[in-house]
Formats: structure tokens, sequence, C-alpha cells
């Protein structure tokens, strides 16, 4: 079965409703913000003009694998889904990789006229780590929500049936924030109860929270991510603390990439090369730092007026 459309339905990952739903539009719309760092993380160039950047990243944020083909009839280079078949080599891969396309295009190819191109050494799609992490940020933020709704209503009104109306309108002008309920003395109030929520303020704990998610979805997809919550003037071991990391995840899907590069260039004669698309002055990209920044200005020597 090949995969559908991501532009109309959601890959299916769920084998029983063969849909990948989402449960909310907080979800969706921290889905599509990974996918997209995703997508525009790497550079290729030399790539065939027919071939979309784009569409090779999507493929394999999907599917985890794409297969490069040359089809002589047309004579031009495709970047196609592909399912592997046949019989496997010393390497468990199989020797047979069918191309296809949404439009009904499908053939077989060996590894004389096609490419392989894994995402990650893993070989998984990386849509499943951002529907995680996009579960997680969209909880963290409607926990935000309901937690500041709470701080706008901190208190439930319990009353009779008899005082259902005159509860109605007390209920109506506190939810339009008036700083004032005028009150007719024939109101029995005591009829009327309050009940305190005291539901604790933690608006600011779910933003740390949902910067340090958003911290471990950039390190994931090796972009430089600095999650140290610290207001005063950080030092550069801090500021680079997560370097290691950073880099290691970035490699494993460059590595990948940059070693179907070599191939296709072995095989078509092209001169195809992959990078990460990254221009800050950082350790991760070969810049070492001798100057730091305070609030006002860059002093060397590790210097800095205030």
């Amino acid at each position: 079965m090949g995969s559908k459309n991501p532009f109309r339905k959601f890959e299916n990952l769920d084998k029983d409703k063969g849909t990948f739903e989402f449960s909310n539009i907080y979800e969706t719309h921290f889905f599509y913000k990974i996918k997209n760092l995703f997508c525009i993380r790497f550079e290729w160039e030399g790539l065939p003009k027919e071939i979309p950047p784009m569409f090779v990243e999507e493929v394999l944020f999907w599917r985890g694998m794409g297969v490069f083909i040359y089809d002589d009839i047309v004579n031009k280079y495709a970047f196609m889904r592909g399912n592997l078949t046949g019989m496997p080599d010393i390497y468990d891969i199989p020797d047979i990789r069918e191309a296809y396309t949404s439009n009904g295009y499908i053939d077989s190819y060996g590894k004389d006229n096609s490419v392989i191109c894994w995402d990650s050494p893993s070989r998984l799609p990386y849509c499943i780590s951002a529907r995680m992490y996009a579960h997680a940020m969209a909880t963290t933020w409607r926990t935000k929500d309901l937690n500041m709704f709470a701080q706008r209503t901190p208190v439930s009104l319990v009353t009779t049936d008899e005082e259902k109306l005159t509860f109605e309108i007390i209920g109506e002008e506190y939810e339009n924030f008036t700083p004032i309920i005028r009150l007719k003395d024939s109101i029995n109030l005591e009829k009327i109860k309050a009940i305190t929520l005291d539901a604790p303020y933690i608006v600011d704990k779910c933003e740390l929270e949902l910067r340090d998610l958003k911290s471990q979805v950039l390190t994931d997809l090796g972009y430089e991510s600095n999650p140290i919550e610290k207001r005063e003037r950080l030092v550069v071991g801090e500021t680079q603390g997560n370097n290691g990391e950073t880099e290691a995840m970035r490699n494993s899907g460059l590595v990948m990439r940059q070693r179907c590069a070599d191939a296709m260039n072995r095989i078509w004669g092209l001169n195809v090369n992959v990078k990460f698309r990254s221009n800050l002055p950082s350790m991760v990209n070969g810049f070492i730092p001798d100057t730091f920044t305070t609030s006002t200005q860059v002093r060397e020597g590790g210097e800095g007026n205030e």
C-alpha cells in the first residue's frame, strides 16, 4: 500500500483507522511547525532541477526513506516513495526498490539504477517523534489555558432553584468582569454560596515546560538551542552546554543524506552535496567564539560594559 497524500489525509500510522488523526487544533499546530523545521534543515546542492528538494525532505519525514531513480524513457531523474522487496543482501537491504507516486506511477528498480535515501540510521519516519512532541506541547498549552481560566474564575456559585434567576444575573455580571455588582436588598444572599477553587498559578511553569519542549525538538533536529532559564549573563560553557547532543543529532540525518549523495554521484556522474542549513556563528558550525555579548555591547577578551 502506498502512502497517502499528506495534503489530503495524514499518513497511515493507525492500521485500524487508516488515518493519522490529531485530538485538537493545538496538536495540529505544533505538529506542522515541527514538520516545517524538519523539511528546511538540510540544503541539497547540485540536485537535478526536476527534483524539488522540499519534496525529498517531506517524503523522508512521513516515510523515513525514499528512492532516487533515473527514468530512461523520459530521460529525467526523480525522487519517489518506495517499498523494498526481493531478497535481502548481506546488509539486510532487499535488492528490489518499488518506486511509486500518488498519480499511479510504479516501477521496479535495482542497485544499478536507483539509490535509497534514509532519513536516519533507525530507518523510522520522524513523523512519529513529531506527533509525540506535538501532543506534549498541546497538553502543556491547554493546561496553561485552563489555569489562566481558573485565575479568572476562582470561585463557584451555589444556590437554590428559587434564586436561579438571581444566580444567573450575578454569574453574567461576574463573567463580564464587572468590578461592582449591584443587588437589591430583597435578594437572599444567604442562599447563594461561593466555593473558592484556590487554583494555584502555574502559567509560568507551563511556559518553562513549553520552552523546554521546543528546545528538545530543536536539538532533536540538529538546531542549536539553549534551554537554560537565566536572566543574568551566561558564560560560554552554559551557552554551548548541549553542543555534543546537537552535533550528534544533526549528523544522524546528515550522514545518511551525504552517503546517498555520494552514491548518486558515483552511479550517474552528478555533483550532489548535502549540508545543514545554518549560518549561526557557533562551535557546532566550526566557529570558535573569542567574544561574548552583554546587554549593550560586545567586547574583546571577555570584558563588557553594562
